[in-house]
């Protein structure tokens, strides 16, 4: 202060320096030192967490449009540390900070919507059970408990009257629109229906696999199974066992009353990309080596005895989308690399066709 200056006029000059809105809040800072000596600590915790969770997100969120391997890993870890780490300090630290407590509670049906939101996110994309349920748990904390009570806590007070009307309507319209839409409410009789229809295709296999079987033992017995018939043989076992294994892992996948099945079945194609190839690095798995092996075995050995063409089994590389410029593709990724399970077992079934096709030729 000059020494002609004005006390009290620089001293109301120089006292908002020392809060943001009342001289109180250092009052209360100083109490909150006291009382909960961690403050501090667990603020850079939670900050550096939500940044983490944030970045590991959007560059998950990106290898996934990209179909890297590391994808699944990132979206996994980034939704843990928010949901259990951001979410969890977050709710201790506001709660601390707000006296009145109906904003306390506010804010923990807030955190607690998130949480369950996260967490329900995690099932889906982990496949665990109970991901609906938990989904529509976190709904109906949303609507039901954090709603009325942000609503009518806010509209009392003249001063944020309009702000709470507007944020209702846009939590309504984020709620309403978007993750209400994408609940499936609809019952479990049509997924009930198409687990019954797979379950008679996996039994359809299973019989079709025994009378193979039956119809070799009894050639064996006669002595009349020719080369070629056991060639074949060896391939056919092959796919019967794929289909088999393919058609179990998904009914073990999958909840029939929880899940929607029409969804896994013509719209997601994880699962079957992760039963076909290694997750981390895209590589074949060993059943499906084991496939295209056994293929081709069963081509040089037609190409060399009985020379037939046998062009319609081809293993080799194949361009994408019949389009050179795009490059190509293997012949394992090409039948079964981010489809459908049901196309998958149309390829597999094609390729028995074409394992008939060419032992009926050879038999000529």
């Amino acid at each position: 202060m000059k020494p002609d200056a004005d006390f009290d006029e620089f001293y109301r000059s120089v006292l908002p320096r020392f809060f943001k809105k009342e001289l109180r809040e250092i009052q209360e800072e100083t109490d909150l030192l006291l009382t909960f000596k961690n403050y501090y600590t667990m603020k850079k915790v939670m900050l550096r967490s939500g940044i983490f969770s944030a970045i590991i997100f959007i560059i998950g969120a990106f290898c996934k449009i990209m179909h890297w391997p590391v994808a699944a890993v990132m979206l996994f870890f980034s939704i843990l540390v928010v949901s259990l780490v951001f979410l969890p300090l977050f709710f201790l630290l506001k709660s601390k900070e707000q006296k009145p407590k109906t904003e306390k509670v506010i804010i923990g049906t807030g955190v607690l919507f998130g949480m369950l939101f996260c967490i329900s996110t995690l099932f889906k994309i982990m496949y665990w059970p109970y991901a609906s349920m938990l989904w529509l748990v976190a709904l109906g904390v949303l609507f039901f408990i954090f709603l009325p009570l942000f609503f009518f806590s806010g509209i009392r007070n003249p001063e944020t009257k309009l702000n709470t009307i507007l944020s209702s309507v846009m939590i309504l319209i984020a709620g309403g629109l978007l993750f209400f839409t994408l609940t499936d409410l609809r019952s479990g009789t049509h997924n009930w229906d198409t687990l019954k229809i797979m379950d008679k295709h996996l039994r359809e296999v299973g019989v079709l696999a025994l009378e193979m079987n039956s119809s070799i033992m009894e050639s064996d017995s006669v002595q009349t199974q020719t080369e070629i018939r056991l060639e074949s043989k060896k391939v056919i076992d092959v796919i019967l066992k794929i289909k088999l294994d393919l058609l179990k892992g998904f009914s073990n996948q999958i909840n029939p009353i929880e899940d929607d099945i029409a969804y896994h079945l013509f719209e997601h194609n994880d699962f079957t990309t992760h039963f076909f190839f290694n997750e981390e690095n895209d590589n074949p798995q060993p059943l499906t080596l084991e496939l295209k092996s056994t293929l081709n075995k069963f081509i040089a050995f037609v190409g060399k005895k009985h020379k037939v063409n046998t062009s319609i089994l081809s293993t080799e590389d194949v361009y994408k989308g019949n389009d050179k410029k795009l490059g190509k593709v293997s012949w394992e990724k090409a039948y079964f690399y981010r489809v459908p399970i049901q196309f998958a077992l149309r390829n597999l079934n094609q390729i028995l066709v074409d394992v008939k096709i060419i032992e009926a030729s050879c038999s000529k």
